[in-house]
């Protein structure tokens, strides 16, 4: 027995789902597996200059907020499992502080 979809769920934004593939995908590609802590705030900065300039270039999210870019890009980093959370965090409290 399968159950029916629930028609309450809300589908998630495709344009910024895309976006956290990309992101989840171009952060695997760029890591390398041997960053440590101190190394990882100028890769992630230069990943963030990268995937913003990515999803400034794309006209389906021009009208979306900044803040919801941000969340998409960092929720794609972290669900690609590469580097331990807690140094991305720190990293990122870093850059934004």
């Amino acid at each position: 027995m399968t159950l029916a979809p629930s028609t309450t769920d809300t589908l998630p934004d495709q344009t910024l789902w895309k976006l956290k593939v990309w992101a989840q995908r171009t952060w695997v590609a760029r890591w390398d597996g041997e960053t440590k802590a101190p190394q990882m705030e100028p890769l992630l900065i230069a990943f963030l200059e990268e995937a913003f300039g990515h999803a400034h270039a794309q006209p389906e999210l021009q009208d979306k907020p900044t803040a919801q870019i941000a969340e998409a890009i960092m929720a794609g980093i972290l669900h690609s499992e590469t580097a331990p959370t807690d140094e991305l965090q720190a990293a990122l409290h870093k850059i934004t502080s």
